[in-house]
């Protein structure tokens, strides 16, 4: 018997590729403690949000989100006072609530419930897609909803396979022969 305490304990619902939903759609979530308030690439204050499904297949998996907050003209202060106000406004706050800074927002969120729209986006930055919040809305009475919509392929054939991402070059795979029929492999010709 092992008197050490463990460095974690094992957990299928832990790994890589598990913890986003597999399909868009409408879900409840609550926002998870762990979400904070950091610096965008451009240096702007930002809140790096972290969404946990409450209900419905997807339960415990996590939606990420980054709301930007820009100063660099009138347009985009008031695009950032919507954007952050929204999400606030969907958890449940009533008007006249001072937020007065981008921790002071990250704070006020952390556990309250509401619902998220998602989608799947292809990003500019790198051409992979990921599932975005595109609207925020109060938590749903009939339970979160998977739309089906599953995550696309990208165009450089990228498949998550639950442990991370595999590339497979022009869509063989790579234990296949040319033809892509599977490759016969005795156990004598094994290094192991």
């Amino acid at each position: 018997m092992n008197n050490q305490q463990p460095l974690f304990v094992t957990n299928h619902n832990n790994t890589f590729g598990s913890q986003v939903p597999d399909e868009a759609g409408i879900y409840n979530v609550y926002v998870s403690p762990q979400s904070e308030a950091r610096n965008s690439k451009n240096g702007n204050p930002m809140a790096s949000m972290d969404y946990i499904v409450l209900d419905g297949t997807q339960k415990g998996k996590h939606i990420f989100d980054r709301l930007v907050w820009s100063n660099n003209s009138q347009e985009n202060h008031d695009l950032s006072i919507k954007r952050f106000n929204t999400p606030l406004i969907a958890a449940g706050y009533q008007d006249n609530e001072p937020i007065y800074s981008i921790p002071d927002f990250v704070q006020k969120m952390a556990n309250q419930k509401l619902a998220v729209e998602t989608e799947w986006q292809k990003s500019d930055y790198n051409g992979n897609t990921y599932l975005v919040v595109t609207r925020y809305r109060m938590l749903q009475a009939d339970g979160s909803q998977p739309n089906g919509q599953k995550r696309p392929q990208n165009n450089n054939n990228q498949t998550n396979n639950g442990f991370g991402t595999a590339n497979q070059t022009n869509g063989k795979q790579p234990f296949n022969n040319n033809n892509g029929a599977p490759i016969e492999i005795d156990n004598d010709q094994l290094p192991f």
